[in-house]
């Protein structure tokens, strides 16, 4: 089981802005995923993976992707209160699920 967070590298965003859009993906996520999933990431230890996209619509790209899998998705779009502009998708996060149902989707992107 694990969490993947997807986060876009082209908008220059620094490393508390990064943490704080990382954390805004996985509590939605966490929030809207079933109660068995959700149990079963809970028991396994939480395992989560921070991911790079090089730009928007590669992210949402992969999001329509694992979407269409039955994986539960949260997209953020900042509020444009600091370093990128409203309506931004800075990240999103995908599952939590079984890692090979997450890797399907993310298993070919780069750590962040």
């Amino acid at each position: 089981m694990k969490l993947a967070l997807l986060v876009r590298t082209d908008l220059g965003m620094g490393r508390g802005k990064i943490a704080a859009q990382v954390a805004h993906a996985a509590v939605a996520a966490v929030l809207a995923s079933g109660q068995a999933d959700l149990a079963a990431w809970l028991a396994d230890g939480q395992a989560k993976v921070v991911l790079r996209v090089a730009d928007g619509e590669h992210l949402l790209d992969l999001a329509r992707q694992a979407a269409a899998s039955g994986l539960t998705v949260e997209v953020v779009r900042d509020a444009g209160r600091t370093q990128v502009a409203a309506g931004t998708a800075t990240c999103c996060a995908i599952g939590p699920a079984g890692d090979e149902r997450v890797d399907a989707v993310t298993g070919e992107l780069p750590l962040l």
